[in-house]
């Protein structure tokens, strides 16, 4: 009688049972079992007899990835799809701006090597963030659980202070924000402190969002609240516009330069070109010296 499995698996001989090291550890480390299964389905199922005979079924490459701690394994894939991702649409973006967005005859562009790439070193950055937080976050709440056993009492008694650090809620969150470091991984550009702020910032939210589920701001006023930091943050970010342009985001003085023009008039047509006409970067450089010199 037929098999009516539609993918039989092959005998389980030792010559066919045996899976290749280098494909397993392939496909270990870049394809999870659900998605091999799925790919197994639609295309090698459909591919010439003989890949088919050299692809394992879907049952052995779950069993393989039972069998190991497949959590590091998960950690390198998501890494991988991140630097993938992020590196193919990086170079998608610099040749949408490179080629489509561009006005007028394109710039020589100076040649880099690979490893000063700024691409490949933010793709790096990001991916190593997430592969790290992945193992930090585990290790230490792999440590606290250790810890908090009856096996470790004798350490807590001794180290009563890295105890209390170690064993607390706070530790596998606080240790795995270290893998931040990697962000110096990409180069001190204005992207990489744009970054930096931008964390800072959901860090302090996620920090007041935290101490007000435990009470800490019970008896505030009614007109306490989240919406105060908007008007604070977008002051705080047009007085560094005016005062400080030097140290701020230059894509967002660019956006503001380019949707104010009833406040920054530009040269009208019929303006004579022989008479000077101010930039907006010039009108913007006066009203900071008006506002230093105490005018009007």
């Amino acid at each position: 009688m037929a098999s009516t499995e539609p993918y039989p698996s092959p005998s389980s001989s030792p010559k066919t049972s045996k899976v290749d090291p280098v494909l397993r550890n392939a496909l270990r480390y870049t394809i999870s079992a659900k998605e091999y299964k799925t790919l197994h389905e639609y295309l090698v199922t459909r591919s010439p007899a003989a890949l088919r005979k050299c692809a394992p079924p879907p049952a052995k490459v779950n069993a393989l990835s039972r069998a190991s701690d497949d959590r590091n394994a998960a950690a390198i894939r998501a890494a991988l799809r991140v630097f993938i991702v992020s590196q193919t649409g990086l170079q998608i973006w610099d040749l949408i701006t490179t080629r489509l967005l561009a006005r007028g005859p394109t710039k020589a562009r100076t040649k880099t090597s690979i490893l000063r790439s700024p691409n490949l070193r933010l793709s790096l950055s990001l991916s190593l963030i997430l592969f790290l937080h992945r193992i930090f976050f585990r290790f230490f709440t792999r440590l606290r659980s250790n810890l908090l056993s009856k096996d470790a009492g004798p350490f807590r008694r001794r180290n009563p202070r890295i105890a209390r650090f170690l064993t607390s809620k706070l530790a596998p969150a606080i240790g795995a924000s270290l893998a931040g470091f990697a962000l110096g991984v990409y180069p001190a550009d204005q992207l990489r402190l744009t970054i930096a702020i931008y964390i800072s910032n959901v860090a302090a939210e996620f920090a007041y969002n935290a101490l007000d589920n435990e009470g800490w701001f019970r008896d505030r006023p009614w007109w306490w609240g989240s919406w105060m930091l908007m008007p604070l943050a977008t002051g705080q970010l047009l007085h560094a516009f005016v005062f400080d342009r030097d140290c701020f985001p230059k894509a967002y003085g660019d956006f503001i330069l380019s949707h104010t023009p009833n406040y920054l008039q530009r040269r009208p047509r019929s303006y004579p070109p022989s008479l000077p006409w101010p930039e907006p970067n010039t009108v913007v450089d006066s009203l900071a010296e008006m506002s230093r010199l105490h005018w009007p």
